[in-house]
């Protein structure tokens, strides 16, 4: 049997005659959809196709080779093309997807896709090149129109972001004037009913105002615009920052606020401390808005990098109402909610966590969520920080000797803040005996247990931290066992019933604060502070001093020329240090109130300026204003010349305080 041809039996019959190799190869290539070619290493075509003719616009294999006697002159688009085909094939031996545009016979322009390989001779010489060709042009148009569609979108977008940024902007600046008016109208004499619709305003306008936070910072994220500082600050600090402005929700609705922080943790770092205190402000800002009962605790710890970098690590536990495994999914998705439907109970933008996972991931680290319903949610994050030496804490210092062998009772029906309290105590050297409850409390004293300092919780169930300080007095007068409370906003006015307390801490009280309770307990200090009484009547200018208010922003202008009218100050305006400049030309001023932050020129290249133009006598007294409160900034500003620093947003008693700073070196 010839092997050569597969054997076909049919029944009675005999086998059909088989066409030949040469048939068969010339059936494949006539019939091919694909072009088909031979062509000269110099460019002229041996062999084509119909297939190969038709994509070319020829009638015919015959009419396409007639007509093109080079191809990379007749029929390449770019000439260079053939270079390229000539280097691969010196390369590799064959050409694999070579992608380009060719003419055909009418002018116009296709793309194809060219497979090859050289056909060399005994000798290793190129004989000629064959290969196969497909026509890409509808792919390609496909492509052009996906990535046409692809830009125009992306356009969209970023102007959708960029309108958003800047309608943000035009709205705070009115927002800011609303809320800092209010303030003042706040610290003047009003009715009982005038005092409640402007704190209604003021809070309004707090929550307007963090909307238009949550829409700038997104549209600044989808922009790619947000840019990140490196700056240094102190890690408690910012963590004390951010539960400071949760404090007052927390206490209205009766929850622990507590923080606990791990050993070990640098004190300073460099990284975007704003950033940092916003995404811990969203996250216990949830906490606190999903839980009716029982408590929210910030964790942080650490763990240094192998490149040298710090990381922390921050967790928010709740104890609210969970997360359904079912909306799990949609919790990082821009303007999401868990509950959408619009009897939900709780509002917000849905932007809050959404941005504070970009944050996240943009400050090199990443977000993550644990929850169960009924039993509260547990949100961890990190990001990469670069740690700096830091000089010792208040409380790591000689004063800590006084502490040392001490014993304190705490007493708080919280058990993760028992475990707080006692394990600071331990920081310091003291013993401390944690009880759950004020009768527990009671046993240990009437059982004759001796106790240098009590620490209680004011709202404990049974008894709380009044009715337990009361019951403790009968046993134990106020030099044998002084008392400090722990109480919410709020709580602190115990009218004649003050006097059995040796001091109350607003919750969550600082590591700091406890410290310099108990230490002053054990080594009592006179206070030299001075007390700057702030007028809450109109403006009557009673002081004579010449000020300047260096201020790029009209409404802040305001607020600012408002506060020191209130403190009987008359105050001349600047936009921006230029301005300044020309004005102490014309008037001698005694005490100016620098932005840091103005265009054409900022307020530490004014006080260089005023520095440098000004003999000693004559120099003004200088303030420095800045929204920027991290290690590093007053140390700047001090540089540059400035002899005082208050950071924004500015508050009557430290205004007042700069002020009678300000008249204590003028009169000397």
């Amino acid at each position: 049997m010839d092997e050569s041809r597969p054997a076909i039996f049919s029944s009675g019959g005999t086998a059909p005659a088989w066409p030949s190799s040469l048939e068969r190869f010339q059936s494949i290539v006539q019939n091919a959809v694909e072009g088909i070619f031979q062509s000269t290493p110099d460019g002229q075509y041996l062999l084509v196709n119909p297939a190969l003719a038709r994509m070319y616009g020829y009638e015919s294999p015959e009419e396409l080779t007639a007509n093109v006697h080079d191809i990379s002159r007749n029929i390449y688009v770019d000439p260079t093309v053939r270079q390229t085909f000539k280097r691969l094939m010196v390369q590799h031996g064959e050409v694999r997807g070579l992608e380009y545009q060719v003419y055909r016979r009418d002018g116009s322009i296709i793309w194809i896709c060219e497979h090859a390989r050289a056909v060399r001779g005994e000798e290793g010489e190129v004989l000629y090149y064959e290969g196969f060709i497909q026509d890409i042009t509808a792919r390609k148009n496909a492509e052009e129109e996906l990535r046409t569609a692809k830009e125009a979108a992306e356009a969209a977008s970023i102007a959708k972001s960029q309108f958003l940024a800047v309608m943000s902007h035009e709205i705070r600046t009115p927002m800011n004037g609303v809320i800092g008016m209010t303030s003042l109208l706040l610290d003047s004499t009003l009715t009982p009913e005038q005092r409640e619709f402007a704190e209604t305003i003021r809070n309004s306008g707090d929550a307007l105002l963090g909307i238009i936070n949550d829409i700038l910072d997104f549209s600044k994220i989808e922009s790619g615009r947000l840019d990140l500082e490196h700056e240094e600050f102190s890690v408690r600090d910012c963590v004390d920052g951010a539960l400071d402005l949760l404090a007052p929700r927390a206490a209205q609705k009766q929850l622990d606020l507590l923080c606990e922080i791990a050993d070990g943790v640098p004190e300073f770092v460099r990284g975007d401390v704003t950033r940092l205190r916003q995404i811990l402000v969203n996250l216990l800002g949830n906490g606190v808005k999903f839980t009716e009962k029982g408590e929210v605790l910030l964790s942080l710890n650490g763990e240094y990098t192998s490149g040298g970098r710090y990381r922390l690590i921050f967790s928010v536990r709740d104890t609210g109402i969970g997360i359904p495994a079912e909306a799990m999914p949609r919790l990082f998705q821009s303007f999401s909610q868990v509950d959408a439907s619009t009897t939900r109970r709780y509002g917000g933008t849905g932007l809050g966590l959404v941005i504070s996972r970009r944050l996240t991931e943009l400050m090199g680290g990443t977000m993550s969520v644990e929850s169960e319903v009924g039993r509260g949610t547990t949100f961890s994050f990190d990001v990469l920080v670069d740690p700096v030496p830091a000089s010792p804490r208040p409380h790591a210092t000689p004063a800590a000797e006084s502490l040392a062998g001490r014993r304190l009772l705490v007493v708080d029906d919280n058990a993760t803040n028992r475990r707080i309290l006692t394990a600071l105590a331990a920081s310091w050297r003291v013993e401390a005996i944690a009880v759950e409850s004020g009768a527990a409390a009671l046993v240990l004293l009437r059982a004759g247990e001796r106790f240098d300092f009590a620490i209680l919780d004011m709202q404990m169930p049974g008894m709380d931290g009044l009715m337990l300080a009361q019951s403790i007095r009968v046993l134990r007068s106020p030099r044998e066992l002084p008392i400090v409370l722990l109480t919410s906003l709020g709580l602190q006015d115990f009218g004649a019933e003050r006097k059995i307390f040796a001091s109350c801490l607003t919750k969550p009280a600082k590591p700091a604060q406890i410290f310099d309770a108990l230490a002053k307990l054990c080594a009592p200090a006179p206070s030299t502070a001075r007390t700057v009484p702030v007028s809450s009547t109109g403006p009557a200018f009673t002081h004579p001093e010449h000020v300047l208010v260096a201020e790029d922003n009209s409404v802040n202008q305001r607020v600012v020329q408002h506060m020191l009218a209130r403190l009987g100050y008359r105050a001349d305006l600047a936009a921006n240090g230029l301005e300044v400049l020309e004005a102490v030309k014309r008037q001698r001023y005694d005490i100016i109130f620098m932005d840091v932050q103005m265009p054409e020129m900022d307020g530490l290249d004014a006080t260089r300026r005023l520095r440098g133009e000004n003999a000693p006598e004559h120099r003004p007294w200088i303030v420095a204003l800045t929204a920027n409160a991290m290690q590093g900034d007053r140390e700047a500003c001090l540089a540059a010349g400035m002899d005082a620093y208050i950071s924004k947003p500015i508050k009557l008693p430290e205004l007042a305080e700069a002020l009678a700073q300000a008249r204590v070196h003028i009169a000397t």
